[in-house]
């Protein structure tokens, strides 16, 4: 149930962080951007109706989209298209279902996906004129690796656990040196710490780019464990205990 828990609270509240690989709700959990969900009954399948996350996967990178950014997609900020969508699982595909190359969850078959200008495709791309961010990538072997952000920050807050509501934003020595020792970090997956969380409550930090859109992650303070899936360093808790 507790993770559960955090599945639901990350679904509805967090954009930016990772998830593995199976994505309807109450699976596997998931750190990931703003959801959009939607009821379907499927009398094929033993769970029948089934709330989707809004995820796309292609080339072995499964994204979630970023509904909650306000920076409308313009045609100057669409690259070389990156895959093409192949199978709508919703309405068609079972809760137990993983995830192929070519899945979306909502978007139509034969939607075409974008690079997105500015950034590396492993990190961000588009469809549908929606922002996908990654959430998963297997070839990914640091955190620098799996988010493309580096020289794109400007700037880093604490949020509340508990509504993702301001508390306040780190001192930009502070937010540096986080910053630094977060990209370096390797790269496990969430669910290779997850035992490591138990029920402890997390903060959540939001890195704010450049382009006004934002990171947002939890950080496990007693368990030293960051999402999307790192052990932080013993600096990284030093900066953020100041801030609690």
């Amino acid at each position: 149930m507790r993770r559960e828990c955090i599945i639901l609270l990350a679904l509805t509240t967090l954009m930016g962080c990772s998830s593995p690989s199976d994505v309807s709700t109450g699976q596997s959990p998931s750190q990931p951007a703003q959801t959009t969900q939607s009821a379907q009954q499927n009398d094929e399948c033993p769970d029948g109706i089934i709330d989707w996350v809004d995820v796309l996967k292609i080339n072995d990178i499964q994204y979630s989209a970023l509904w909650n950014e306000s920076i409308p997609v313009e045609e100057n900020m669409k690259g070389d298209v990156v895959g093409e969508v192949s199978y709508q699982m919703d309405g068609n595909a079972c809760s137990n279902h993983q995830m192929q190359n070519g899945d979306a969850a909502f978007l139509e078959v034969g939607t075409e996906v974008f690079e997105f200008i500015g950034y590396d495709s492993d990190f961000r791309v588009i469809a549908n004129d929606v922002i996908y961010e990654v959430n998963e990538n297997e070839k990914a072997q640091t955190i620098g690796d799996l988010y493309d952000i580096e020289g794109k920050v400007v700037g880093m807050s604490l949020r509340s656990y508990f509504d993702g509501s301001f508390i306040t934003d780190l001192k930009e020595e502070h937010w540096k040196e986080f910053l630094d020792e977060y990209l370096a970090l390797e790269y496990v997956g969430f669910d290779k710490v997850y035992d490591e969380i138990g029920n402890e409550d997390s903060a959540f930090l939001d890195i704010h780019l450049e382009d006004g859109t934002s990171l947002r992650f939890g950080y496990w303070t007693e368990a030293n464990v960051v999402n999307p899936g790192a052990y932080a360093s013993e600096r990284m808790l030093e900066i953020i205990e100041q801030y609690q």
